[in-house]
């Protein structure tokens, strides 16, 4: 399914207009957790942003979850397991390269939310 990762920061909607396409509903919790590092990580912790939250939707806009970003940074989220993975030992592909492909598309979402981000929560 396609996912969108609306952020309210502020009482303003930062809208996610191209989504990201996500297995399951444990995946989504964990692409969502990751959506929220990564904006924290590049705003260097703002305190508004404690106070922000990610509305995930579906392409019919339907609401699929809701997370606080104080919810995403400080409580554990359970790995994802897939009976498909091998173990990292029995991989082929070196791990960084692998990991980089992997993270293609959050590091596009997050950056795209995170200047929108900035911009609103500038005084």
């Amino acid at each position: 399914m396609r996912a969108f990762f609306n952020i309210i920061v502020n009482g303003q909607v930062v809208p996610d207009r191209v989504g990201q396409e996500v297995g399951d509903a444990a995946a989504l919790r964990l692409v969502a957790s990751t959506v929220v590092r990564g904006i924290v990580q590049r705003h260097g912790g703002e305190a508004k942003l404690l106070d922000a939250s990610l509305v995930v939707t579906n392409e019919a806009g339907e609401n699929l979850m809701e997370i606080s970003f104080f919810e995403a940074l400080y409580l554990p989220v359970a790995p994802v397991a897939d009976p498909a993975r091998r173990r990292p030992e029995e991989r082929t592909e070196r791990p960084s390269a692998f990991l980089g492909a992997a993270l293609k598309p959050m590091r596009r979402i997050a950056g795209a939310v995170s200047a929108r981000v900035q911009a609103i929560a500038q005084p």
